[in-house]
């Protein structure tokens, strides 16, 4: 999962230190290792379970916003594929895990969800999509992270996999190339630019909560 251009270069560039951030954190670590409290797990998978359904949801304005017939496509299969990572999460992760189903959002992924469904209803379409790429990019990014770091028999080890597939990049490499392409053209780079790096801070935001849970 890399930059495709010149701008997503400078996306990446100027969310570089956050993106450390993400890495060198301590939940980040702990996941990677197994030794990150039960705890502090659970708040994480349960809230991300409710987070993904307004990740879908906002995914699915932006879908119907996009006249690129394309686009429009791409869109909507991440919002079917979205949903259908919440319901495994749901059916089987917490049944695996032996956790209790959220039922309220957290103020983290209350603040991350609620500031992607703004993006996707109001902002220029460019900026949408800016605003919900680092759920794909720049999670991945860390994804990766903890698998290079992870250890032989991690209790976190179904969680892990999850992510870890060929599809997961393909999807993130075409919405990388979707912000490339459109951010060019658009006079919102700055805008883009701006967004994209608030995203990058939610996802640490998350990740510390759940940490301090």
């Amino acid at each position: 999962m890399q930059a495709v251009g010149i701008f997503t270069k400078e996306l990446w560039k100027a969310a570089f230190s956050v993106y450390q951030q993400l890495i060198s954190c301590c939940f980040v670590n702990e996941l990677a290792t197994g030794t990150l409290r039960k705890e502090s797990f659970s708040h994480y998978l349960t809230q991300d379970i409710l987070y993904l359904k307004k990740d879908a949801e906002a995914l699915g304005m932006v879908a119907a916003r996009s006249q690129n017939d394309t686009n429009r496509d791409f869109f909507k299969r991440l919002e079917k594929d979205g949903l259908e990572v919440e319901f495994v999460l749901r059916d089987e992760y917490l049944k695996h895990f032996n956790l209790q189903e959220a039922k309220v959002q957290s103020k983290a992924f209350a603040d991350y969800s609620n500031f992607l469904l703004d993006h996707a209803k109001n902002s220029p379409l460019e900026v949408a999509y800016a605003a919900l790429l680092p759920c794909f990019w720049i999670y991945g990014a860390v994804a990766d992270t903890i698998i290079q770091k992870n250890v032989s028999n991690n209790p976190y080890q179904k969680f892990i996999d999850t992510y870890a597939g060929d599809e997961y990049v393909y999807y993130t490499q075409r919405f990388i190339e979707i912000v490339e392409s459109n951010a060019v053209e658009s006079g919102y780079k700055e805008q883009v630019k701006e967004v994209f790096i608030e995203a990058c801070q939610y996802e640490l935001a998350v990740f510390e909560e759940s940490y301090d849970i």
